[in-house]
């Protein structure tokens, strides 16, 4: 009896599986999904954050009007498709910590790409007696990735194109229909480890800068009247609820996933400071991020394994590039259309 054969084989069922996997799909092309159900998956443990404007300066987010309406088109599909969304928009408000960062908002607001995205307030509704002290930012929002992630399983489950598996490299070959595995033929494997890649004997020198981040689930005193950042930030429950997620840091150098008590009273002495509010810990969770050094992923043909490619690297504005890499990926996979050089060059 001849092996099941599929067109494309994706190790792992992270967002980037996930999504590549469904992008996929919609163009005819079958797949086979498989999964080790590794503890530390970042993408099981992310706030799902799309944020126009970040960082002490308020920078745009590199390329935000290109990834947007890509990510923002494949999320409502989604919502077809399963009947349930699970990205949703959210009011942010913004601390402005101190006078340089003021110095650098009066810049902005000047700046006609930011007139849609930022807005000053004379007050807010976490520290309203600070007037001047909050921004908002506009068209913000959050994926709800653990759902999004059981979604497309199930999707997969019922086509039979999911499989709960541990892959072993070595039993991997390279045969005249393309790659043998572990029982399945598949003209192409592509590999979304996410950081698990560095285990990967084809991709463990590739230039990833990895960092555990960790982050709370907490319940408030009262419901919260929106998001608040301010290096950190505090995201409400998509029901009202008084429920919440603290989060994060980055910590490059312990990438163990056991949840750090430090970690936990820093988060919740800054939200106490930045907001007046006390919070109790429901939940703590940790994820390692597929983090690069040179902030781009990793995309493309793999040099040494013949049929064999990456998708990899998003670190943690995932929710907001991997629709739009997905496509790019899946445009070369089936037309030819070559991929950027600064994608590839790393493979």
């Amino acid at each position: 009896m001849s092996a099941p054969h599929v067109d494309f084989l994706i190790v792992g069922q992270g967002l980037a599986g996930s999504i590549l996997a469904l992008n996929l799909q919609q163009r005819g092309k079958s797949v086979l999904v498989i999964d080790n159900d590794h503890s530390g998956c970042a993408s099981q443990v992310a706030a799902g954050l799309i944020n126009p404007v970040t960082g002490h300066r308020l920078n745009l987010t590199d390329n935000f009007e290109q990834y947007w309406p890509v990510a923002n088109g494949f999320y409502q599909s989604l919502a077809k498709t399963t009947g349930r969304s699970v990205h949703r928009a959210v009011t942010q408000y913004r601390r402005i910590k101190h006078p340089g960062q003021v110095t650098y908002l009066d810049k902005r607001l000047q700046q006609a790409e930011y007139q849609s995205l930022l807005s000053k307030h004379s007050d807010s509704p976490f520290l309203a007696s600070e007037p001047h002290s909050c921004i908002q930012v506009h068209q913000t929002s959050a994926v709800d990735t653990p759902t999004l992630l059981s979604q497309t399983k199930t999707i997969l489950v019922d086509q039979g194109a999911y499989s709960v598996t541990k892959l072993n490299y070595h039993d991997l070959s390279v045969t005249s229909q393309g790659i043998t595995v572990q029982g399945v033929q598949a003209s192409t494997i592509i590999f979304c480890e996410g950081y698990q890649a560095i285990e990967n004997p084809w991709l463990e020198n590739l230039p990833f800068k990895l960092a555990k981040g960790e982050i709370l689930d907490i319940e408030v005193s009262a419901p919260l009247p929106g998001m608040l950042s301010w290096g950190s930030w505090l995201l409400p429950s998509a029901d009202n609820s008084a429920s919440a997620r603290l989060g994060s840091n980055y910590d490059w150098y312990d990438l163990s996933l056991t949840p750090t008590l430090e970690i936990a009273q820093k988060l919740l002495t800054s939200l106490q400071q930045h907001s007046g509010l006390q919070a109790k810990i429901t939940a703590h969770q940790t994820g390692i991020r597929p983090t690069t050094r040179q902030r781009r992923p990793f995309i493309g043909a793999i040099r040494s394994l013949q049929n064999a490619y990456c998708f990899n690297g998003f670190g943690s504005k995932g929710c907001l590039t991997i629709p739009y890499y997905a496509n790019l990926l899946c445009e070369h996979l089936t037309t030819g259309k070559p991929l950027p050089e600064e994608l590839t060059e790393w493979l």
